[in-house]
């Protein structure tokens, strides 16, 4: 195999890990305080795709913009799934924990209907968003870098680093981490629980907002693109720690750079199948994933 090939396969394997990463940020921070699955991770994302496209079909906003739209607007309607459809369920359990199966189903339902609602709002077609912006590749030596994917790769760095501060010196971010580490405790030191699970569900989907508006310039859009990104958002979070704003970004790495280097050796489908066996082998080995805890 020609090193060259290679090195660009690396390249592009690191890119598309660390957006694999950014999606699933969101993901990581909604299980690692409320123990909510959320199976509708993906759909939100496809929205926030179409945001970004009908923002510039319709009023002429470039797609990197739009994040200024797409952002509160994700975070908007996380907020409200929170508020209308899970906490119900909260609300019923007397210790504020959701059951995993319970919630699970009732983020599945979220994903069936936003799927199907945008499928017939927008049809089978393909979409696709362009940037105004002049972005040649940039040249590492003999390789050439997307730019379009090295700004997404930035963006996820940039927000997972950026979120961990948040979380670690606001008072809002302490109180979400208090949150998750024992909720009974949170609710006698004056913390509003429900308001904080309606706010890490709305930041989880505004984070989506973020990566919408930026992989619209590069991916194909239609009502079914989100459940690819949403599976492997739980394969990222699951394998870099449940959790862990880190192990998002590293388990990205791992699968983008995994799938990149086995792609050039065997057929993208069956690398995306190796893929799910490297997941479960560092799961035998580190049932807690790479940065999780016990």
């Amino acid at each position: 195999m020609d090193p060259l090939i290679l090195s660009f396969a690396l390249v592009n394997g690191l890119l598309i890990g660390g957006i694999y990463g950014g999606v699933a940020l969101g993901l990581s921070l909604i299980f690692g305080v409320m123990r909510v699955v959320n199976f509708a991770h993906g759909s939100l994302l496809m929205l926030a795709l179409y945001a970004a496209f009908w923002l510039q079909a319709l009023a002429g906003i470039d797609p990197y913009a739009s994040v200024v739209v797409t952002v509160p607007l994700l975070f908007a309607v996380g907020f409200l799934i929170q508020s209308v459809v899970i906490a119900p369920l909260i609300r019923r359990e007397s210790a504020l924990v959701v059951e995993p199966l319970s919630a699970l189903l009732l983020t599945a339902g979220v994903y069936l209907v936003i799927d199907n609602l945008a499928l017939m709002a927008f049809g089978p077609d393909v979409r696709s968003a362009s940037t105004s912006l002049a972005l040649a590749p940039l040249m590492l030596g003999p390789i050439p870098v997307n730019m379009q994917r090295l700004i997404a790769f930035s963006a996820a760095i940039l927000a997972a680093v950026l979120l961990s501060l948040w979380l670690r010196s606001t008072r809002l971010g302490r109180a979400i981490r208090a949150t998750a580490q024992n909720r009974d405790a949170a609710v006698l030191s004056g913390i509003d629980v429900p308001m904080i699970y309606a706010v890490t569900f709305g930041i989880g989907a505004a984070l989506l907002g973020l990566f919408g508006s930026l992989l619209a310039t590069f991916i194909p859009i239609t009502p079914q693109v989100g459940l690819s990104f949403g599976i492997r958002s739980f394969i990222v979070v699951v394998l870099g720690g449940i959790g862990s704003i880190p192990g998002s970004i590293v388990g990205g790495l791992v699968i983008g750079v995994f799938e990149a280097l086995a792609s050039q050796f065997v057929p993208a489908t069956s690398a995306a199948i190796l893929s799910l066996g490297l997941f479960i082998l560092i799961l035998l080995v580190r049932p807690s994933g790479l940065m999780g805890r016990a």
